[in-house]
């Protein structure tokens, strides 16, 4: 039988990661600084402050002042000030100053900018429910998420017709009820291919707890438990521990195959207005597209160690050149996700992860599988399941199909069932 493949979600991850917590995630060092104009020196009263990707960050006071208690390791400290440009600083609490001041540079009036951004015609709503949908995502997670203020965002899909490039003139405020955040994200840039239907996007995310109701507090446990089992970020902590496979992941080897499926495409622009009209609609994919190339399992890794190298210093790289398949054992994909599974590519892609998995199966349900691609030599990978630099680990199938609606701060550990309320 001949299997349709549609397109596999595509994504190149985007909180930047420019730290690793190295200890425990205990809030064990202080820093301390000011934020003003870097024109000016004015201090700037209620601006964001946040270690990326995490839940500790405040507001500076009406002095532009700040203090925030944070963990030990590496981090990036995140300035956001409507206004200005966004600012982002390194720094280790091996190495911590006393006192900070930082100067932000506000941000140029751009004309066509703000023309595009004055825009709220029906293309601006087509197009903001495709950013909404490949940004948030497709999960129950993501189409539960709101972004609160979408009037802060610049759509564009006219200065290349073939993409749609989005950015924000203020921090992104999203609600995520699931998950129980209210995530302050600070948009870099985000840019999806109408042609090649891949996904990429960047920034600064800060959790923000919600006030969570007792009867709830269950079901957003078990909901972010759900959104870190088979993530990138639980798997790339596990490649760091060396406790893959304890942790129900399954590595697999590829090799590249032409796909007997694939025709040559027919060149027609007036295709790209109707892709657009169907990015819209209820799928989280474009279907129909068939790769001329595809990536077939080749045999188990069974030692992750083959995946990475460390440094005589301690550092731990993935340096493993090819793709591979990543399957996570423990939990089933989405039956959302399963007309864009990357087990439709192919037989071989299909039967990845039924060896010792029979219950699962038996249920009518099947393993996450999703591939991996390195772009670079190496990649740097953190304790915390951060790694750097993020556009190099490149990822298809279900890892990429949970999006913003999945993303937990890097402090986050599961709870010990004793500890669950």
């Amino acid at each position: 039988m001949r299997l349709k493949i549609p397109k596999a979600l595509m994504l190149s991850f985007f909180a930047l990661y420019f730290f690793a917590a190295v200890g425990p995630v205990l809030a064990q060092y202080s820093i301390k600084g000011r934020i003003i104009d870097a024109e000016s020196f004015k201090p700037l009263s209620f601006a964001t402050v946040f270690v990326s990707n995490s839940s500790f960050g405040e507001i500076t006071d009406e002095e532009g002042l700040f203090e925030i208690q944070i963990p030990e390791g590496e981090h990036n400290l995140v300035i956001s000030f409507m206004g200005y440009e966004p600012f982002s600083y390194s720094l280790s609490t091996r190495s911590l100053r006393d006192f900070y001041e930082f100067r932000l540079l506000q941000q140029p009036i751009d004309l066509e900018e703000r023309e595009v951004m004055g825009r709220r015609d029906a293309t601006w709503h087509k197009n903001l429910q495709i950013f909404e949908r490949y940004f948030l995502g497709n999960s129950s997670n993501g189409v539960k998420s709101k972004i609160q203020n979408p009037e802060v965002l610049i759509l564009d899909a006219e200065s290349n017709n073939s993409k749609l490039k989005v950015t924000a003139r203020e921090i992104l405020e999203i609600k995520n009820p699931n998950l129980g955040f209210q995530i302050k994200y600070v948009l870099l840039g985000f840019e999806y291919d109408f042609s090649s239907q891949q996904v990429t996007y960047s920034g600064y995310p800060y959790f923000v707890e919600a006030d969570i109701p007792k009867r709830r507090l269950k079901k957003v446990t078990d909901s972010r438990e759900k959104a870190y089992l088979g993530s990138i970020m639980h798997f790339v902590r596990s490649l760091y521990r060396g406790n893959s496979s304890e942790e129900g992941f399954e590595v697999h080897s590829t090799e590249k195959a032409l796909n007997p499926n694939w025709t040559a495409p027919k060149s027609d622009s007036s295709q790209l207005s109707s892709r657009i009209e169907k990015a819209i609609g209820q799928t989280p994919i474009l279907p129909g597209y068939i790769p001329q190339w595809i990536n077939l399992p080749k045999q188990p890794i069974h030692d992750p160690n083959e995946l990475i190298q460390t440094t005589s210093d301690g550092k731990i790289f993935m340096t493993y050149a090819a793709p591979v398949y990543v399957v996570y054992q423990h939990e089933a994909e989405d039956p959302e996700f399963h007309p864009y599974s990357l087990r439709n590519i192919s037989p071989l892609v299909r039967d990845l992860g039924l060896s010792g998995n029979e219950e699962l199966h038996d249920r009518g349900k099947f393993s996450q599988v999703s591939l991996l691609y390195m772009r670079a030599k190496a990649v740097q990978l953190f304790v915390n399941g951060s790694y750097f630099h993020p556009y190099d680990i490149f990822v298809e199938g279900y890892m990429a199909w949970e999006k913003i609606g999945d993303l937990l701060p890097f402090e986050y550990e599961p709870l010990p069932k004793k500890q669950r309320p």
